[in-house]
């Protein structure tokens, strides 16, 4: 057996690793197995100024997660409290769906701090990644209030 590189992107290589990963997952997970084929519901906020988007969240509900994916806001916007008014709709939008958490990825550059604010937890960090920089996972449990 020989290890062979593959020169150029290989979309058709790449899905069949993705296939190959799903059915091991499907074999070992019920909850992986259970979500195939299901349409997750997901979260989709905008804000519009003068018919520009100056702000947005989306993320997923799945297995009583909110997968927040992105949230950004224009640099012309910051400070004005937008992000925050995005973050505790979307947060409301996936409890509605079913989350009782959250998870979310962000850089030490990015939003870390802003998250912290909002009772979100480091759940793991990779140090210098990209150099120079960290990478955090976070997470956040809703409580009952």
């Amino acid at each position: 057996m020989e290890i062979q590189e593959i020169a150029q992107d290989d979309a058709a290589f790449q899905q069949y690793l993705t296939e190959r990963l799903r059915v091991f997952n499907d074999t070992h997970s019920s909850h992986h197995r259970n979500i195939r084929g299901v349409d997750v519901p997901v979260v989709q906020l905008k804000v519009e100024r003068d018919g520009e988007i100056i702000a947005g969240l989306y993320g997923s509900v799945y297995w009583g997660w909110f997968d927040l994916d992105r949230l950004w806001v224009a640099e012309a916007y910051h400070n004005q409290g937008i992000g925050s008014r995005l973050l505790v709709a979307g947060e409301a939008k996936a409890r509605m769906l079913g989350a009782s958490r959250v998870k979310l990825t962000t850089f030490s550059f990015q939003a870390k701090s802003f998250y912290e604010r909002y009772g979100y937890e480091v759940a793991g960090v990779l140090h210098d990644y990209p150099p120079g920089a960290d990478y955090y996972m976070m997470t956040k449990r809703f409580t009952n209030a």
